[in-house]
């Protein structure tokens, strides 16, 4: 008995017609058909797998920032600096912590002299990053004593080559600090009552308030008081530790409300009332970036 497969290829080569109710054709529809149907089965029993939108219900998996965060929170990461990177050099500092948690404590690693621009979008991180870093120091409101001043001047002078950036979040920030003179440094700063905690990192930022609160003969209200107890209350808080994202806060009571509040997630804006009494607006919702919108 001939193979039907061969019957037909003759059929065709012949002219004649080829039966397509033939059962060795006319079951391969039949098959397909079924493969098809096991496979939207399997498809709708299976967990759809996420990459960490969590605005779309996906909790895992976690980006590798989130992941750093995770295993151990930024703040924990100064312990390491002051008994061991600062005593076994930039080397030690594996890049967890070199690349994330240490912004918790506002250090940014600096890129090497000479880079090109144009290969920062291509190049390992290793192949930009020199042994130095950025300090930023975070000053709530902008207010400075001058004992404080005087620290940061003397800290800038010995170990950032006497170069200090005035930043428009009312930050300073220091550059060329090598992580031996952390220690030193932060003990320096801390004297004097600042500190370079949650500086930088997915934390509550430092919170902006007019330059001449307090005396200006014209401002609705002073909310320096209230500003240094929300930076009080918030920095340092491990409850506040590991935001989604960086938290920028802006309260003040200027009449020309100079302290930003349209671009910051939270502020507290100097009005006064039907009656006349001064209070604050709530604004939220601002921000800049990819994304920028107001509040």
């Amino acid at each position: 008995m001939r193979p039907a497969r061969a019957d037909a290829a003759r059929a065709v080569r012949s002219g004649a017609r080829v039966d397509r109710r033939d059962d060795e054709v006319s079951g391969r529809p039949e098959a397909h058909r079924r493969a098809a149907e096991e496979r939207a089965k399997r498809t709708a029993t299976k967990p759809k797998r996420g990459q960490g939108q969590w605005a779309l219900g996906y909790f895992e998996p976690l980006n590798t920032p989130e992941q750093t965060k995770r295993d151990d929170d930024g703040m924990n990461v100064r312990e390491r600096i002051e008994k061991i990177y600062a005593v076994q050099g930039f080397r030690s500092i594996p890049p967890p912590d070199l690349r994330s948690r240490f912004r918790w404590w506002g250090l940014y690693t600096q890129r090497k002299q000479g880079t090109p621009a144009g290969i920062t979008a291509t190049a390992e991180p290793e192949e930009l990053e020199d042994e130095f870093f950025m300090l930023r120091i975070r000053i709530a409101g902008g207010l400075l004593t001058s004992e404080q001043l005087r620290a940061i001047a003397w800290v800038s002078e010995r170990f950032g080559r006497d170069v200090a950036d005035v930043t428009d979040r009312q930050n300073v920030q220091l550059h060329w600090i090598r992580v031996e003179d952390v220690p030193r440094i932060f003990e320096e700063i801390e004297r004097v009552g600042l500190t370079t905690c949650e500086a930088c990192g997915d934390t509550p930022r430092n919170m902006l308030g007019c330059p001449i609160a307090g005396i200006d003969g014209d401002e609705i209200l002073d909310a320096t008081p209230i500003l240094e107890a929300t930076h009080k209350r918030f920095v340092g808080d491990p409850a506040f530790s590991n935001l989604p994202r960086k938290y920028k806060t802006s309260i003040s009571g200027c009449v020309q409300q100079c302290a930003q509040h349209e671009i910051n997630d939270l502020s507290f804006v100097g009005t006064r009332g039907p009656d006349g009494s001064p209070g604050f607006d709530l604004w939220v919702g601002g921000g800049l970036g990819p994304n920028a919108h107001f509040a």
